[in-house]
């Protein structure tokens, strides 16, 4: 059962991914799946014809057998990347591969949407998770996109959250864009030789497969003058901010990917194991972000 929504709001079946939840403001157009709560879709301006998606979506994904989806905005939590102890604990943590609770979706004075989540997190309810936690995600989608993921700990033991939004930005092509906000930034090589390296003053340009994360959190903008605009970016709770792309030869061992891997980037707020944020009992940790669009 789904709660009492706005008419500019509705939950439909949709082959591959299950429920999922469409916002249709006078501002955007957003679909968020119930698998993951995980946003598929963010159009700004829909009713015009040189819109373009904000997301990239693979054309080979779904929520079939569990699996999380590739594109748009999966989210990773407790844990990012690989569980430090437990090698059969799953990739990037729990919350992407679980079927949230919808709980309201308000319409705000501007016609602006608000769509709230929740999810909990027992103690045992997958392998390297011994904590209770309850996971909650609201989703704005207005002339900006605006998601916030908190996690609250519930239990009677502290932990470390490591976690990221792992956002998909659609491009003309990822060669020929470029990052810019990260100048002069430390950052770990994680997909090449696992060390730490200094990041210049120039934007970030990606020549192969890279999945680089920066020690900072400040606004970054993606900059696509093949498709005229920029996306803007700012975050709140986050303290690093990973760049990725698996690049030609290794997208082609992932079904989900393949030939698909120039055309989306992407750029995540996280905390990063790293950086990771000691979670008390009875205390809850925000991790924020504003997407915009500029045409350029």
């Amino acid at each position: 059962m789904y709660p009492i929504l706005p008419d500019c709001a509705h939950v439909a079946e949709r082959d591959n991914f299950g429920p999922v939840l469409v916002l249709e403001s006078p501002h955007s157009r957003a679909e968020i799946a119930l698998h993951g709560a995980t946003i598929l879709s963010f159009i700004s301006e829909p009713s015009s014809p040189s819109s373009r998606p904000l997301l990239w979506l693979s054309r080979r994904t779904g929520s079939a057998g569990g699996k999380p989806i590739r594109g748009g905005v999966p989210l990773c939590a407790p844990w990012f990347g690989p569980h430090r102890t437990a090698a059969t604990a799953p990739m990037h943590g729990l919350v992407r591969t679980k079927l949230w609770e919808l709980l309201r979706v308000e319409t705000l004075d501007d016609g602006t949407l608000r769509a709230s989540f929740e999810l909990s997190l027992p103690k045992d309810c997958a392998s390297g998770w011994n904590h209770d936690a309850v996971a909650s995600f609201v989703v704005t989608a207005g002339k900006s996109l605006r998601m916030e993921l908190s996690i609250r700990n519930t239990g009677a033991d502290s932990f470390l959250l490591s976690e990221a939004m792992h956002t998909y930005y659609a491009v003309s092509d990822v060669r020929n864009v470029r990052v810019e906000g990260l100048e002069n930034t430390e950052y770990l090589e994680f997909a090449g030789d696992g060390k730490r390296h200094s990041h210049g003053a120039g934007p970030v340009v990606m020549k192969g497969e890279a999945a680089n994360m920066f020690y900072c959190a400040r606004p970054v903008r993606i900059v696509d003058e093949q498709w005229g605009r920029a996306i803007d970016i700012s975050s709140s709770g986050a303290a690093s901010t990973v760049v990725w792309n698996p690049w030609e030869s290794t997208a082609a061992k992932q079904a989900d990917i393949g030939e698909q891997w120039p055309q989306f980037i992407c750029v995540e707020n996280a905390n990063i194991p790293d950086v990771a944020v000691p979670l008390r009992p009875n205390t809850t940790h925000h991790l924020s972000a504003e997407i915009a669009i500029t045409k350029l």
